[in-house]
């Protein structure tokens, strides 16, 4: 009697060291798999809603989903072909041109043209150039535009992904005046150096620290209006991750360039609409969840593209 006693009592033991053992193992694979997945997750905050999951070199285009074409996308596309007929040539192709995209258009008939353009262009060779730019004002650039939107970035695109190198180039070339830094360079580098996380987006770290390949300085700020005031006045346009609200139904990269009448001006790399317009500050802190003000290094050192 006692034998089987004891003998039930390893068994028990043995069941417990086994179901330990295997606990531990699956808690170290998922670290593993953290820290070798993830690479740099960092502080690694979203400004997007990749498309897929497939690992690419820098610059080309994967493969991305394909809209669904009873998708809500592609429903609300449908519905709004009754005031804008040429979107029906899209929803009548709709598995030409990836989810993401037609979600995007949905919400930003700004971007018809360049949906239009996607199955024809998507891998075009980027501008090495944003363009003439006017001294003292900050340019306004779209991720969507064609000159560098077809670009590959990470598992997207830049169109759909690349609103956080999209705010870096425009805060590069006012602060540096080097139209050389397009959008595009600043997504190439970003995917080579690790600031661009698989399925999630750009990491916050591009901003505080890979800034300054682009001769660049950044500073965290608080979220206060005295601070962003104060770094405005000084010259430092501030980037903002926002969370879901005005800007994004999940995350997204934008520019406070300014202040006038006690409101702030933008530049969104989504939007000319939002651009165009002038936000109190308690509508923009409510959905702001970090930021940075930038100015020009000083020191010389020779430039990633």
């Amino acid at each position: 009697m006692r034998r089987t006693r004891k003998n039930r009592t390893r068994r028990l033991l043995v069941r417990r060291a086994v179901l330990l053992l295997a606990a531990a193992g699956i808690v170290a694979g998922v670290v593993f798999g953290m820290k070798t997945g993830l690479g740099i997750v960092r502080e690694a905050i979203l400004a997007v809603a990749p498309a897929s999951s497939v690992s690419v070199s820098a610059g080309s285009v994967p493969e991305l989903s394909a809209a669904d074409p009873e998708g809500e996308a592609v429903q609300r596309l449908r519905e709004l072909s009754a005031q804008e007929p040429r979107l029906a040539e899209i929803v009548d192709d709709c598995q030409s041109y990836p989810e993401a995209l037609l979600d995007m258009l949905s919400r930003n008939l700004d971007m018809l043209d360049f949906v239009l353009g996607y199955p024809e262009n998507k891998g075009r060779e980027p501008a090495k150039s944003i363009g003439e730019m006017e001294p003292g004002k900050m340019p306004l650039l779209l991720q969507y535009d064609p000159r560098w939107g077809y670009t590959g970035y990470g598992d997207s695109i830049i169109a759909v992904a690349g609103c956080g190198p999209t705010c870096l180039s425009m805060v590069a070339a006012d602060l540096t005046g080097d139209s050389g830094i397009t959008p595009a360079v600043v997504a190439r580098y970003a995917q080579e150096k690790g600031y661009y996380v698989e399925n999630v987006g750009t990491s916050w770290s591009l901003m505080s620290e890979g800034c300054a390949e682009f001769g660049l300085q950044a500073e965290e700020l608080s979220l206060s209006r005295g601070v962003l005031e104060n770094a405005l006045a000084q010259g430092r346009p501030v980037i903002c991750s926002m969370g879901p609200g005005d800007f994004t139904t999940a995350g997204h990269f934008i520019v406070i360039t300014g202040e006038s009448g006690g409101q702030f001006s933008v530049c969104d790399p989504n939007s000319r609409e939002r651009s165009g317009m002038l936000w109190d500050y308690d509508r923009l802190a409510s959905q702001i969840r970090n930021l940075w003000a930038f100015s020009k290094e000083e020191k010389k050192q020779e430039i990633f593209y």
